[in-house]
């Protein structure tokens, strides 16, 4: 998808079914729906920014207040050159699951065990970068990128909900810059992640960068009420008379609007329900309604 649309559109999004077939780490359903976008191409900070930002701001448009741990898998590699690391995945793993032990087996060089002692068991801001840049003697570039990326995410009003956590690493193996997952009180798993995948689009013969971002629906659903989210909401069934069709299809759109769900067909006399005619009623009452 993101192939042939890359060169005509520069930002996508989609809701769909899903299949994973990577071992995950938050032990959900192999099929799940998600909701995404992905920014194709544009300047890396600004995208990523806005990447962060529009997440954020999704959540909030349904009622979920979310924030945001961002990790680096640029910052892991330029550390692993750093310190002569070899095994990425063993490395991602110790970091991901913040053993000290796991990551002993595979250095023992005492200025990397310091550096990533810190980097595991830290959270912050953009300072943070700056504190492991010093530790480690490199990433001096990083720290810069994570200051301006702090500055965008101040303009979109969000910087007090996202924080720099470097122990924040995504499954898949195509990111290749900044990561983060989006987190939610009462849950405790991510409800959605996302990052930079430049490398990816390589693979389809598109020389350009791209970042992106996933919100699960069910973990969506749940932290706005459990599986049982909508249920309880009875539908409101909305019906009109001959000629009062638009009035009705107003009063509708006023309710959907509301959050209330609706249902809206022509009169043919029901007892339950609202009666849009020259008045607007309630059937079981035979009142006025006013919603």
């Amino acid at each position: 998808m993101l192939a042939s649309k890359a060169k005509d559109e520069g930002r996508l999004c989609y809701i769909t079914n899903c299949i994973r077939y990577l071992e995950s780490k938050n032990l959900s359903l192999r099929e799940y729906w998600q909701a995404g976008a992905e920014l194709i191409g544009g300047e890396r900070i600004s995208a990523d920014a806005e990447a962060v930002a529009l997440a954020l701001e999704m959540l909030d448009s349904v009622g979920i207040r979310a924030s945001v741990d961002l990790g680096s898998m640029g910052v892991i590699r330029r550390l692993m050159e750093r310190y002569r690391i070899r095994d990425y995945k063993k490395l991602t793993r110790a970091i991901a699951s913040k053993s000290i032990d796991d990551l002993r087996k595979l250095t023992t060089d005492s200025d990397a065990l310091e550096t990533f002692t810190l980097l595991m068991t830290k959270r912050g801001g953009a300072d943070l970068i700056g504190e492991i840049s010093k530790a480690a003697g490199c990433l001096e570039e990083e720290h810069e990128y994570f200051k301006s990326l702090y500055r965008a995410l101040e303009a979109y009003g969000c910087a007090s909900r996202v924080f720099v956590d470097l122990s924040t690493i995504r499954e898949m193996a195509y990111y290749n810059g900044l990561v983060f997952e989006i987190f939610t009180p009462g849950m405790g798993l991510p409800i959605g992640g996302g990052g930079r995948y430049d490398a990816m689009m390589k693979d389809f013969g598109i020389d350009t960068a791209a970042t992106g971002f996933a919100l699960s629906i069910d973990l969506c659903l749940k932290a706005l009420g459990g599986g049982d989210w909508g249920k309880n909401n009875e539908t409101v069934r909305v019906y009109y008379k001959d000629e009062y069709r638009e009035k009705a299809i107003s009063l509708v759109r006023v309710l959907r609007g509301k959050g209330e769900c609706c249902t809206l067909d022509a009169y043919r006399g029901e007892g339950r329900g609202i009666l849009v005619g020259e008045k607007t009623i309630v059937l079981e009452s035979g009142e006025e309604y006013a919603p």
